[in-house]
């Protein structure tokens, strides 16, 4: 489903918590889109203006939106949020172990991602002891380590993250039995988390290969835990 049908079903302020990592290596806000592996709108582009403005409208008052982005999208969408009234809080660091592609030889390789952290009004307390913005997991031998990077051939998907930095965010930002929303559900990373966490979600995915993956996933925890 197009997530811009979801948005037009969705009532207002009924959403506790979007966490979405929307394609936006293929964007578009007022100024021409670039990228060479460009689809069509219709197959699902990201259009920052009515992300934000349905995110803002959905969400309810005091609840938290993260939003994945990288260096080079990152002013465009944190400015589309305040645009929206949204109050941007912060920006968190994901630490990947390995880096990523792209010019290999004329700029230095990317190995962390950017996640807009930002609210709707004053935004509610985060849950827990509060966190470094650098994302960070308890290690085996009692310290810390990053969030490593899932690989793309486990899920079939370019950017998929990882399930325990989702469940990091989501234990912060919402209480168990709250309603998730992921806008750009590609593999259904997001629902596994929610799963794990006891909240519930809502999904909107519109390559219906990333449909069937994400239903087999979910369809596959939710026999493991009967």
């Amino acid at each position: 489903m197009d997530n811009r049908d979801l948005f037009a079903r969705l009532p207002n302020e009924s959403i506790d918590l979007i966490l979405t990592d929307p394609p936006y290596k293929t964007y578009r806000s007022n100024r021409p889109v670039a990228h060479e592996k460009l689809k069509t709108v219709d197959a699902g582009l990201f259009d920052i203006d009515i992300f934000a403005a349905q995110s803002h409208r959905v969400l309810k008052q005091g609840a938290h939106l993260y939003c994945f982005c990288d260096h080079q999208t990152f002013p465009d969408i944190r400015q589309k949020l305040i645009d929206k009234e949204f109050k941007y809080k912060n920006c968190l660091v994901w630490v990947k172990n390995n880096h990523g592609s792209g010019d290999l030889k004329g700029n230095w390789a990317p190995q962390h991602e950017f996640i807009i952290f930002a609210t709707k009004g004053q935004g509610k307390p985060l849950q827990g002891k509060r966190k470094s913005n650098v994302l960070l997991k308890r290690a085996d031998n009692g310290g810390f380590e990053f969030f490593n990077k899932v690989s793309n051939y486990k899920y079939h998907h370019g950017t998929t993250k990882p399930v325990e930095l989702l469940r990091l965010l989501i234990s912060a930002s919402s209480r168990e039995g709250d309603v998730v929303l992921d806008p750009y559900g590609g593999s259904g990373s997001t629902a596994e988390a929610c799963l794990l966490e006891n909240r519930r979600f809502i999904l909107a995915e519109i390559d219906s290969e990333y449909v069937e993956r994400a239903k087999n996933r979910i369809a596959k925890l939710e026999e493991n835990s009967i």
